[in-house]
């Protein structure tokens, strides 16, 4: 996907074609022979957003090279808003002009993880818009005086990690965007599946007569409408369950592979016409396991991702049944497209009473309320430990995406209380405060369903592009937060309480 190679001066840049575009990231305006580059182009586009100052252009001399030179005016701004910037800048220039190779020359002493966000934020951009095209792209490090940490080893082993980060993110990324007709619940498990044989993972699969044994009513009662995409249940483990010596981490996604809203509609207000991303939980948890898996994780990872779809018609769920659940709490169907939090419920259950987790890890496509409490940009996480949030803040950071930390309250839990059984799956606050804290309760209604420590992340807002400007991304998944989650996870050990 891309060239890497490691040079310590100008001199050693081989020759440019004229359809080769070279981008140039020296915000320090170190390296020998940077303050020159700009003499020796001809200026065509200039822009500056902000504190981003683009200068585009074709070198002066020697036939139509194309250059463009980026540079921050302001240095230590957040990574986020550095992304948000950049896509700006790029948008416009893909607009105006079509490039087959490109080569990012960047200063081995600035920040590289910041460089290669922008890198893959420009990549990402001329993927999405036409898959079919193919974008040859370099990145060439500029290493000057050849420090010791940029040695040929480590940059190859950062490439090496940089190439397998990106490649699965662009593979969850994928999977939200695919049509829910073709990404199905059997699809999901038949890739699934072919993932554990292929890395010699333990795979199970629940069909619906098993689900019944197990007492899996609530993912049941959603996906009952359903042929195409019925009600399944898979677990896949990166060791055999009896063999594994410490307690897992569990990861646990949302796999509605389309959302109706069921016998209560979702209107169209509701972003009905995008509701193929509602297993979007299902694919960042999917691709975070197979992360964890190719890059050789040793301690023991378990996906648990229920999986089906909301449909309205004569089998579908009634809005007024009370359901018992595997646990054995009895839930009141308030509203049928609150349906995620069911098939959650059931799920995190099933796998936690069967493998007790140290830690699990929920990602879900959750509440619409997720997009306006916290906007397009960020992601909200509810009953993160405070060594899970420490890392997430650093790799958020890293990466240039943006979490917010919410914590357990007594007043969204209450708010699920119903008369008519345990629980209602259409939380809400008491009247006078209605409308306010819709991803806060439905996150304590999946946590009432534990019996050990969870983390949820309700990604409905930031995993697709509802503000049109979301940084990297084109209409569609955006592909946040998997960068910040994945490196967290390769680092942060949980421990059972």
């Amino acid at each position: 996907m891309i060239e890497w190679q490691n040079i310590s001066a100008f001199s050693e840049l081989k020759d440019q074609k004229d359809s080769e575009l070279q981008i140039y990231f020296d915000p320090c305006r170190s390296l020998p022979g940077f303050a020159d580059l700009e003499s020796k182009v001809y200026p065509t586009l200039t822009q500056q957003h902000e504190y981003l100052r683009v200068l585009f252009g074709f070198q002066a001399t020697g036939g139509r090279k194309p250059y463009l030179i980026a540079e921050w005016l302001e240095t230590a701004r957040p990574l986020f808003e550095k992304r948000w910037l950049w896509t700006r800048a790029m948008n416009r220039l893909r607009s105006q002009f079509h490039f087959e190779q490109v080569n990012f020359v960047i200063n081995a002493a600035t920040d590289l993880s910041e460089q290669m966000a922008l890198v893959s934020d420009f990549l990402q951009l001329y993927r999405n818009q036409d898959e079919e095209a193919k974008l040859n792209l370099k990145v060439t490090l500029m290493s000057g005086t050849q420090p010791e940490s940029t040695n040929e080893c480590d940059w190859q082993e950062y490439a090496a990690e940089h190439e397998r980060s990106f490649r699965l993110k662009m593979g969850y990324m994928d999977w939200i965007n695919q049509n829910p007709d073709e990404l199905t619940s059997l699809e999901i498990g038949r890739r699934l599946k072919q993932f554990a044989s292929k890395h010699e993972c333990w795979f199970e699969e629940f069909d619906r007569s098993r689900l019944r044994e197990e007492g899996m009513n609530l993912l049941l009662a959603v996906g009952q409408a359903s042929e195409r995409s019925p009600s399944r249940l898979f677990l896949l483990a990166n060791q055999k369950p009896e063999t594994m010596s410490e307690p897992p981490l569990l990861l646990v996604g949302k796999g509605i592979t389309f959302d109706t809203g069921g016998i209560n509609v979702k209107p169209f207000e509701s972003f009905v016409n995008a509701m193929k991303n509602d297993m979007g939980g299902a694919a960042l948890t999917s691709h975070l396991f197979m992360y964890l898996v190719e890059r050789k994780i040793k301690r023991p990872v378990i996906l648990a991702v229920p999986s089906c779809e909301n449909l309205v018609g004569s089998k579908a769920m009634k809005p007024g049944s009370v359901v018992r659940s595997h646990k054995g709490i009895s839930v009141m169907i308030e509203h049928t497209d609150a349906e995620g939090r069911l098939i959650l419920a059931d799920a995190i259950s099933y796998a936690q009473s069967r493998f007790k987790p140290a830690h699990t890890l929920v990602a879900a496509t959750l509440t619409t309320a997720a997009l306006r409490q916290y906007s397009n940009y960020r992601t909200p996480v509810h009953f993160a430990p405070s060594s899970l949030e420490a890392i997430l803040r650093e790799k958020a950071a890293t990466f240039g995406e943006d979490f917010i930390f919410e914590a357990e309250s007594l007043p969204y839990r209450m708010a699920n209380r119903s008369k008519f059984g345990d629980l209602t799956n259409m939380g809400r606050l008491s009247s006078h405060a209605s409308m306010g804290g819709g991803s806060n309760v439905a996150a304590h209604f999946v946590k009432e369903f534990s019996d050990g420590p969870l983390t949820h992340f309700d990604i409905f807002a930031s995993c697709w592009n509802w503000s049109g400007d979301y940084p990297g991304a084109q209409p569609g998944a955006t592909g946040a937060p998997f960068a910040s989650i994945a490196a967290s996870l390769a680092e942060w050990q949980p421990q059972r309480n």
